[in-house]
């Protein structure tokens, strides 16, 4: 397979040989080698062969000769190993001689035109990743300069001399995905299933929304938690790195996507931390509210860029009303801060939620903290769907809450004013094993291809009787793309899946009107924004009234979408690509917010229901 000459600027890789055997061995087995990687014994060249063949008959390796042009001379090895058709993803690596010209940036750039040229464009990888010693700053700088960003550091790994060191994971995403490209890498998930009469049965992740809620409480519970289907992805890797950072002892099996938490019984271990919840809204609001009322300590909360926009500010004053000191580092409400707890000072406090209902069930979340019942009120219009999810998960802690108030379409989901307040009972969660549902946000995107290619899906475990919101799209998806007159939607209560619905009506015969979404500006972007800018852009004709849009039926042309680093919308609009070659998702990867195997699934879907038509 590796059968390629790729030419750069510099540099050419050259596909290897069995006369390169020899001299990559020095390479591999030099003192500098040895001292900065994982694998610290000697290979030999017999073992060498043996394994090199056996990974490249597979297609799981890739290897390469570098060669300098003004010499042309060979000055190293650059590999792609451990490439995983189910996720399309791949490791990249590199060896150099001692005898190399150093600071010119020949590794830098060959590491680039390996993920580019090969990982990319001809494999149609979506991810690449590299794991680097800590203390090797110049392979570091490498990765860094090739485009790869430092997504955690890992604690504690052990060398194959027994030596433990700390290591940096770098990841870099594809820079463009097509969603009609046909890559050597056949995309199978194992997580599709054809069944009788053409239905797909699929299997999707477990939900974010419940893992992250999950994982909180059974951190502040006391005794052991189990919980099961868990999501693994960048938003619940930020959770359980943040847990550690704490002092929290979990056990992970990603593989049966279990982790056991040992509680605190509401005692954080440790009182002085510095923590970055990554992009994760859910990490953010609800680790933000337990520390901000624990009984003392220092913790320090850091974020991404993206997550830096996102409105903090009504948690943070409820927290400041509560007795929690904040010191802003930049602008106010905003990431980054620290925060100086003092326990609560009072056993009431009014939340403002027009931005989001994350605020709300931080509070309901951390209340049992106090040492006595905490009354919560409300203020703001906003869909509290999310909110029974959290209610709904602390009682299966241990943790009663009771809604006071008679505005009960606040809790169905209404946009109107809500008169109710809340009271959290004091106590302290109980250790359960939990059950986390599949992710009906996920499934939404699969209900849509379905109603869109005319294909019978059905999403495994997630029931009628799911406590998550978002289960409602498929019912209301086909009442909408039944109707043959305009149709005004309004969906506050699932203002996730607006994207969705915005991208699947477009095959209607009259105008869509979708309402109820004004808060979906503050979010990940300016969701009213990307669907009216990325609609437009395919030739859709959409119209902005205020935080209503109204969108014409039409046939999407070839365009690049803009997925604004947001998994909703990258998600969301290729399903454009369903009916239209040339539909490109600009950063697919930002998936991994929630779910990094969507791709893998979309790409296996699409070519199971092509020749099934066929």
């Amino acid at each position: 397979m590796n059968d390629t000459i790729i030419t750069g600027n510099r540099i050419i890789l050259r596909p290897i040989t069995a006369d390169d055997t020899a001299m990559i061995l020095k390479w591999r087995n030099s003192d500098r080698t040895v001292r900065n990687f994982y694998y610290r014994k000697p290979v030999t060249e017999e073992d060498h062969a043996k394994w090199l063949k056996e990974k490249v008959d597979k297609g799981e390796v890739w290897q390469y000769v570098v060669i300098l042009k003004e010499t042309d001379t060979p000055i190293g090895s650059v590999y792609l190993q451990h490439i995983d058709p189910a996720t399309l993803e791949g490791e990249t690596g590199v060896f150099f001689s001692e005898d190399a010209p150093a600071g010119q940036g020949l590794a830098t750039e060959a590491v680039k035109l390996l993920g580019d040229e090969v990982g990319f464009k001809m494999l149609g990888l979506l991810r690449l990743n590299a794991k680097v010693i800590s203390t090797n700053t110049a392979s570091r700088k490498l990765h860094e300069n090739a485009g790869y960003r430092l997504a955690k550091e890992i604690k504690g790994e052990t060398c194959t001399d027994g030596e433990v060191v700390d290591s940096l994971y770098f990841v870099r995403e594809a820079p463009v995905y097509k969603c009609d490209r046909d890559p050597l890498i056949k995309a199978k998930t194992g997580k599709i299933v054809k069944k009788e009469e053409g239905q797909f049965e699929i299997s999707v992740p477990g939900s974010k929304s419940i893992t992250n809620r999950a994982l909180l409480i059974a951190m502040l519970a006391e005794g052991e938690s189990l919980l099961k289907g868990v999501l693994f992805s960048d938003d619940t890797e930020s959770f359980l790195s943040c847990m550690e950072s704490l002092g929290i002892e979990t056990k992970i099996d990603r593989k049966a996507e279990t982790v056991k938490v040992k509680g605190c019984a509401g005692i954080i271990p440790n009182t002085k931390a510095s923590l970055n919840v990554g992009s994760a809204g859910t990490a953010a609001r609800f680790l933000t509210a337990v520390l901000g009322l624990t009984d003392g300590g220092e913790y320090r909360l850091d974020s991404s860029d993206q997550m830096k926009k996102r409105p903090m500010a009504p948690l943070l004053d409820s927290l400041k009303e509560l007795g929690c000191e904040v010191i802003y580092e930049g602008e106010e409400g905003f990431f980054p801060f620290t925060l100086k707890p003092h326990g609560f000072s009072k056993n009431e406090v009014t939340v403002d939620i027009e931005k989001s209902s994350q605020f709300l069930s931080a509070l309901l979340i951390a209340g049992p903290l106090t040492k006595t019942e905490l009354s919560i009120g409300i203020v703001g219009t906003h869909g509290l769907r999310y909110v029974e999810i959290t209610r709904n998960i602390m009682r299966s802690f241990g943790i009663e809450t009771e809604k006071c108030g008679s505005a009960d379409d606040c809790a169905s989901g209404s946009q109107s004013s809500c008169n109710i307040s809340y009271l959290v009972k004091h106590g302290t969660y109980k250790a359960a094993a939990y059950d986390i549902e599949p992710d009906a946000s996920a499934a939404a995107y699969f209900y849509a291809m379905s109603q869109i290619k005319n294909i019978p899906v059905e999403i495994k475990g997630l029931e009628g009787s799911s406590m998550q919101g978002d289960i409602r799209f498929p019912e209301i998806l086909r009442e909408t793309l039944a109707s043959e007159e305009p149709v005004t939607v309004d969906m506050g209560s699932l203002s996730d899946q607006a994207l969705t619905l915005a991208a699947s009506v477009i095959q209607r015969k009259a105008p869509t009107t979708i309402t109820g979404i004004s808060h979906i500006r503050h979010q990940e972007c300016d969701r009213i924004n990307a669907i009216v800018s990325n609609l437009t852009k395919a030739g859709i004709k959409v119209t902005e009234s205020g935080d209503d849009i109204t969108i014409e039926p039409g046939c999407p042309k070839p365009a690049d979408i803009d997925s604004f680093g947001d998994h909703r919308v990258a998600m969301a609009f290729s399903l454009l690509g369903l009916s239209q070659p040339g539909i490109g998702i600009l950063d697919p990867c930002c998936c991994s917010k929630t779910f990094p195997d969507y791709f893998a699934y979309f790409d296996e879907i699409r070519k199971l229901t092509k020749s099934q038509q066929n």
